[in-house]
């Protein structure tokens, strides 16, 4: 590589200091000629980094968000103003006013529509992330998988276990687009350390898990209106626990039929404070029994009656030890202590919990596409576990367990 432009002065003018000014100068000017050698090349590699970088930056995933909702409001500010590598392009809702959020909320270029397929299709984005009612999942995400745009969508994927088969059977035609349902608690940094212990052996045999999600009451009853579309509370609020107790529990393993890895599930449920969600079928706080084909045990309560806010914990029973995940779930490590004793602070919802869930989530969606890197949350594993929670909803209404079948399906009735 060239150095012009370096240059070097020196030397003595004595006869003796000639030859030793002579030496001198000629060290001087390699010396010189090397620091400008390296100045050149480190310039070269600087602009060659930066430009990489730029070239990197440069490249942003232009998506447009499905709901305003209370969860689709959070998705918003991460896309927006969280996610370096993502562009949010424009967002969707069809109720009435709905313009008003984003119009306060969001950047000026986000574009608002109320009709869904009007923005899937001129929206300018190559993926989406759904976030609306369970009802409108499926449909959404069959246009969006024919129109050839990275789908990543709420759980479930349906309330129907037949439309969940269509939905995966139309993705793995599209094996070009990138296909996420995710579940926060695999993206939670106490559940991924709760496995590394699991996985470096130190619980020893884990053969069981215990977990408990419990929602703070709601005054305006929101839910209980709701039901009919959720799917029930197994299917709506359960199925998180479900998927990370069958992620801990490694219930694919161990199995003589790689197809059947559920024996039997049954639920309990009540109507303690809500008991109008009787004639929905649904109650608000249920139990279940899962039994895995591999032997190992699961126990979920879900509940919607707390007072005190929102609490999620889940036990890993192994037989060298056993964690226990969000034991007090409290907002923080700050203690209270006045007239009324000791106490701690709950978190008000579990958006507040997995706060930074909804950020890794969306991050795992991007690099997915962007990097092709594999993604946490597997389409199939939604698909078991809503074959579980569908199975548990059953149970519960009929007051009878349900077994699976060898393909791995629950035998209900169709009635």
């Amino acid at each position: 590589m060239g150095v012009q432009g370096c240059s070097s002065s020196g030397g003595t003018t004595t006869a003796l200091g000639q030859r030793r000014g002579g030496e001198g100068e000629a060290i001087k000017r390699r010396s010189a000629t090397l620091t400008c050698y390296l100045a050149t090349e480190l310039d070269s590699i600087s602009y060659t980094c930066t430009s990489a970088t730029m070239t990197t930056q440069k490249r942003r995933l232009k998506v447009a968000l499905f709901g305003l909702g209370r969860l689709g409001v959070i998705r918003a500010k991460v896309l927006a103003f969280q996610q370096p590598r993502v562009e949010l392009v424009a967002v969707c809702d069809p109720k009435p006013g709905s313009e008003k959020w984003p119009a306060e909320n969001l950047p000026s270029d986000v574009k608002f529509f109320a009709d869904p397929t009007e923005c899937l299709v001129h929206g300018g984005a190559e993926a989406v992330l759904i976030s609306t009612a369970t009802a409108t999942h499926a449909p959404l995400i069959m246009q969006a998988l024919d129109l050839g745009l990275h789908v990543m969508c709420e759980k479930p994927i349906s309330i129907d276990l037949d439309t969940t088969v269509e939905v995966l059977a139309k993705a793995a035609t599209r094996p070009d687009v990138v296909f996420l349902i995710p579940f926060n608690r695999r993206y939670d940094d106490s559940y991924n350390t709760t496995k590394q212990f699991i996985e470096s052996g130190a619980l020893g045999d884990v053969h069981a898990v215990e977990t408990s999600c419990l929602d703070p009451q709601d005054p305006t009853g929101y839910f209980v209106s709701y039901s009919p579309m959720s799917g029930g509370i197994f299917l709506d609020m359960g199925i998180h626990d479900i998927d990370i107790g069958r992620g801990l529990l490694d219930v694919k393993s161990g199995l003589a039929n790689p197809k059947k890895q559920v024996n039997r599930v049954i639920g309990f449920g009540q109507q303690a404070v809500y008991g109008e969600l009787a004639k929905y079928g649904d109650c608000d706080n249920a139990w279940g029994i899962v039994e895995f084909a591999n032997g190992k045990i699961m126990t979920t309560h879900c509940g919607r009656t707390l007072t005190n806010g929102y609490e999620g914990q889940s036990r890993v029973l192994g037989t060298k030890g056993h964690c226990v995940v969000n034991g007090n779930s409290s907002r923080h490590r700050v203690e209270m202590h006045d007239v009324y004793g000791v106490r701690t602070f709950s978190n008000p919802d579990p958006f507040v919990l997995y706060e930074k869930s909804f950020i890794n989530d969306i991050t795992d969606f991007v690099e997915g596409v962007l990097d092709g890197k594999p993604l946490v949350c597997d389409a199939q594993d939604a698909y078991e576990a809503a074959k579980i929670c569908n199975a548990l909803q059953y149970s519960f209404r009929k007051g009878q367990p349900v077994y699976f079948d060898d393909e791995g399906y629950p035998i209900m009735d169709a009635k």
